[in-house]
């Protein structure tokens, strides 16, 4: 496995503060070193990203249903800028919808998760998906 230093850091962004909360806990039991920057929305990423090149994330896990500005409409600033639009992109996502997931490929993402309900399940999918994009 890369070195999780070269790899950070690793942002999730999701509306919904106990998913956050969760999404960090098991990144924290997963990947102690791993540096995670945690979004409370859309617009805060999509700033972050545009106004700061100089530490971009390696990965990023966005919600879909969020307010004012809502993964998808994020999934296309990112896929439509230069400097951003090859950042891998996960959808982890309460939704199951085929529509939801045909629509976040199109739009660019490299993978979509449905979130589960519970914490061991989720651990695995997170610990799969990061393993995925370090080797």
């Amino acid at each position: 496995m890369k070195n999780l230093k070269k790899f950070s850091p690793l942002v999730c962004v999701d509306d919904d503060e106990d998913d956050r909360m969760l999404f960090e806990d098991a990144i924290q039991e997963l990947f102690p070193n791993l540096d995670l920057r945690l979004y409370e929305n859309g617009i805060n990423l999509v700033d972050r990203l545009i106004n700061d090149i100089s530490d971009l994330p390696r990965l990023i896990f966005l919600d879909l249903n969020m307010p004012v500005k809502n993964g998808f409409e994020c999934l296309e600033e990112i896929r439509k800028n230069n400097a951003l639009r090859h950042i891998p992109v996960v959808v982890f996502s309460t939704s199951s919808s085929t529509k939801d997931r045909e629509r976040s490929l199109q739009l660019g993402a490299n993978h979509f998760l449905t979130k589960t309900n519970s914490f061991g399940a989720m651990r695995t999918q997170l610990s799969e998906t990061i393993k995925n994009y370090l080797d």
